[in-house]
């Protein structure tokens, strides 16, 4: 599989929407406007150009287009059981299974205005201007409603927000950490917010923050609270259980 140097896809080299050759190297694309973008803004001659400098979040040609900066929510991903999926398919269609997944992804990411850092394992990295975008981002992740999906994955996500540190298009710092670990505090199929996250915004419609719950974050002093985002019907539940 290769990467799309543009809107940061991966693309089957056997079958790519389009290719290029630019100074000894084959540059794969997942469609022909990515493939038209990366040669009429030189990319060939800058290889290493951050994607998000490339195009907008519909795909159109923004070489002006600044990655976030400052205050950003940051959104991890991750694929849970990814082993046991080896084991019950085999290990190439679980890599095609699990390739699918993360286009599908990063093309939410970049349908709501985020940028797809990278992949990290078996998920992505993504920030976001506004925190609004990255929780509706992360519903249409968790969301099941896609018929071409043969079987839903166990998806777990983190959310955090604050002030970051960006170097070479990537990002760093303590708002970067704290949203990889409040990822890993989340089952298969949960969004998992911090405290501070939640206090920026209400959730989308049919979408509700749960109870907080205290919790120990690797590298964080005493305790911190984190909430999941549920469904409408799944918090009710809950509530009704507690009383």
């Amino acid at each position: 599989m290769a990467m799309d140097p543009v809107c940061n896809m991966y693309v089957d080299e056997r079958q790519p929407a389009a290719t290029a050759w630019v100074r000894g190297r084959t540059y794969y694309f997942c469609a022909l406007a990515c493939k038209q973008a990366f040669l009429e803004l030189g990319i060939g001659d800058e290889a290493d150009a951050p994607p998000s400098q490339l195009v907008d979040s519909r795909g159109n040609p923004a070489a002006a287009q600044a990655i976030p900066t400052g205050s950003v929510t940051i959104l991890f991903t991750d694929v849970q059981d990814s082993t046991q999926l080896i084991g019950q398919i085999g290990e190439e269609s679980a890599q095609a299974v699990m390739l699918t997944e993360l286009g599908r992804q990063q093309q939410l990411v970049q349908r709501h205005a985020g940028y797809a850092v990278k992949r990290l394992g078996d998920g992505v990295m993504a920030a976001f201007a506004e925190p609004g975008p990255a929780l509706a981002c992360a519903v249409d992740i968790q969301s099941s409603d896609d018929d071409d999906t043969d079987a839903k994955l166990p998806v777990r996500i983190g959310l955090h927000a604050g002030e970051v540190i960006v170097e070479d298009a990537d990002y760093y710092g303590q708002t970067v950490i704290m949203a990889a670990r409040i990822m890993g505090r989340a089952d298969g199929g949960e969004i998992a917010v911090s405290e501070e996250f939640r206090s920026l915004l209400d959730p989308p419609a049919g979408w509700r923050f749960g109870p907080s719950r205290k919790v120990r974050l690797k590298g964080f002093s005493g305790w911190q609270r984190i909430l999941t985002v549920e469904r409408g019907e799944a918090a009710n539940s809950a509530r009704n259980e507690e009383r």
